[in-house]
């Protein structure tokens, strides 16, 4: 059942260039295995040659000096034989578990904004983390163990055939029993661990969406409202567990009985031919030793299916998100966008992020180089979404997006977004320092480059009040620093992009008067020289922009400078209305 699972197969290339490792495994573990079959064969040939012949004390003496010695000897050649049979294999597993969640992780960061827009976070990063974790036993248990347990039942059941024949047949009764049982039961326990790992899945991303939320929950005084929807969640989670339990339980029961019987049938049997002379009372000893090590492997086989089973439900979740497509890469004959104008043109573009469901319709702009152009209107007008299509977050349903004449679905990615800087409402920042967090924008930044930046950005004003001045830990999404500190670091880190064009998203709209009027001083420095695309709610900070664009309803319904815009009425004039009164409409 488990060699026939596509996912199995697929798995095994990501183990192929370690196979010196696993075969090493196998050949240590085939060894060690080997080794305790001393035990029961000593203990036959002690009861024939040591305890019943009629032999003198000396020689009993010596004969049995003579295999304890041997068996010492075994035994200490089984510890480094031991140690490689689980460090090889250990290191071949985690090493496979590496190279798979390292690939899945890159997969993920190359994937569009509408995949991560579908999904929710804790379920994401459940299947890199949780969903990987679980097929760290594969190698070990699936391939290695299953190898060395198939080479020595082999061995086992060849010399038990060739020591007593009938007694062995009636030895291997119970091993098709094995076969049926856990054939049944094996696709069941599958499908209940993967139903189990979904589940877990959805706690992860309640769990993680919940706590990110926090301070609303609190301010909304929600906590026994999440209590419960958490222990409703656990409690699903809970139900497809004891489902995998239940299977898993049955069959190791059902394992046990065929264990028990299998050596009842042998020691019966074997005792009668015992009487009947056909065996020694020793040959009955260590055939019956031997039948131990016949169940052992047996059983191991039988078990190491069933948790493989459950690791390859968490591989089957992982190789399905890496079989996710990319909705946005590269066209086959994509060139790199060299550093140019800047010059921006949208031509009749249309895009939804449902298709019937349009919220672009067929929208043209045109922005010169080193323009600065102000795209207003009213919340769902298509602002945020227009922007998002310029480095290809998503792509135009029809029409197109050039910058400098060419297509930006003809260059590159990389060579696209790495001329593009873009400064969010929603800060970005990543756990770590203020450093590290401006030196973001570009690789390969210089100390004196980035310090720089931190001063055109006013960053210096308070980094260095800290006591570790750039080196001080933000925490995660820059959770110790204020809004206004946070705009900064992250203005300082698209000045030392040196963009040729930049994007300002509502870059203002929540900081105080003067936190804003701060990062106003610093993004009109950031903007000088650079085509640049504002979005901005407080009109008042665009009243410098080249020209004003409105958007309503996904179109540009009025374009021009804010004193043409403002002379005639219309939509630009009524935004302004409502923001100043009807009586200050002047710029002071």
């Amino acid at each position: 059942m488990v060699f026939g699972s596509p996912t199995f197969w697929r798995f095994l290339r990501y183990a192929r260039p370690y196979w010196a490792a696993i075969l090493g495994s196998i050949v240590c573990g085939v060894l060690k295995f080997s080794l305790a079959l001393l035990v029961p064969y000593s203990l036959g040939y002690m009861f024939d040659h040591v305890i019943l012949p009629a032999i003198e004390d000396p020689e009993r003496i010596r004969r049995l000096m003579v295999l304890a010695g041997l068996l010492l000897l075994a035994f200490l050649a089984r510890i480094p034989i031991s140690y490689y049979r689980s460090y090889l294999a250990e290191w071949a597993g985690n090493r496979t578990i590496f190279d798979i969640r390292q690939d899945l992780y890159a997969h993920v960061q190359r994937l569009s904004l509408s995949f991560h827009s579908r999904q929710r976070t804790g379920s994401t990063t459940s299947r890199i983390i949780n969903d990987v974790n679980t097929a760290q036993g594969i190698l070990d248990r699936g391939v290695m163990s299953v190898g060395v347990d198939a080479i020595f039942l082999i061995g086992v059941v060849a010399f038990l055939l060739l020591w007593e024949f009938q007694l062995a047949l009636a030895s291997l009764c119970t091993l098709p029993m094995y076969a049926i049982v856990f054939g049944v039961l094996n696709p069941r326990l599958r499908v209940a661990a993967r139903a189990a790992q979904q589940q877990m899945s959805e706690l992860s991303g309640e769990v993680s969406e919940k706590i990110q939320g926090q301070p609303v929950v609190l301010a909304y005084v929600r906590e026994r409202t999440e209590r419960i929807n958490f222990f409703r969640q656990h409690r699903r989670y809970f139900n497809e567990v004891l489902k995998q339990v239940r299977i898993q339980v049955t069959m190791f029961q059902v394992g046990e009985f065929f264990t028990m019987i299998g050596p009842l049938i042998v020691i019966c049997y074997g005792t009668w031919l015992v009487v009947q002379k056909s065996i020694t009372p020793g040959e009955l000893i260590i055939f019956n030793g031997f039948l131990a090590h016949l169940y052992l492997p047996t059983r191991r086989l039988a078990d190491a299916s069933a948790a493989v089973q459950m690791q390859l439900a968490g591989m089957d979740r992982v190789f399905e998100m890496m079989d996710v497509e990319r909705e946005i890469q590269d066209a086959p004959n994509a060139t790199t966008l060299a550093p140019h104008e800047g010059a921006i043109e949208f031509d009749n573009v249309c895009f939804g992020y449902e298709p019937d469901q349009p919220v672009l319709n067929r929208l043209s702009l045109r922005v010169e180089a080193g323009q600065a152009v102000a795209l207003v209107g009213r919340s769902g007008a298509g602002k945020s979404t227009l922007i998002g299509l310029l480095p290809r977050f998503y792509d135009a349903q029809s029409g197109s997006i050039r910058i400098d004449g060419q297509d930006i679905r003809t260059v590159t990615l990389e060579s696209l977004r790495g001329q593009i800087g873009m400064v969010m409402q929603d800060t970005i920042l990543f756990n770590g320092t203020i450093r590290d967090n401006i030196l973001y924008g570009r690789r390969g930044a210089t100390e004196a480059e980035m310090l720089e930046a931190a001063r055109m950005a006013h960053v210096d004003e308070f980094a260095a009040d800290l006591p570790l001045g750039y080196g001080a830990m933000i925490g995660e999404r820059g959770i110790t620093l204020s809004g206004g500190q946070k705009q900064r670091v992250s203005i300082a880190r698209a000045f030392l992009r040196n963009p040729r064009i930049l994007v300002l998203d509502e870059a203002t709209s929540s900081l105080d008067s003067h936190a804003e009027q701060v990062i106003q001083d610093a993004l009109e420095q950031l903007m000088k020289g650079r085509t640049t695309l504002v979005i901005a709610h407080r009109l008042a900070t665009i009243f410098d922009c080249d020209k004003v664009a409105v958007l309503d309803e996904g179109r540009i319904v009025q374009e021009g400078t804010h004193d043409e815009l403002l002379a005639i009425p219309g939509p630009y004039r009524s935004l302004c209305e409502e923001q100043f009164g009807a009586v200050n409409l002047a710029r002071s």
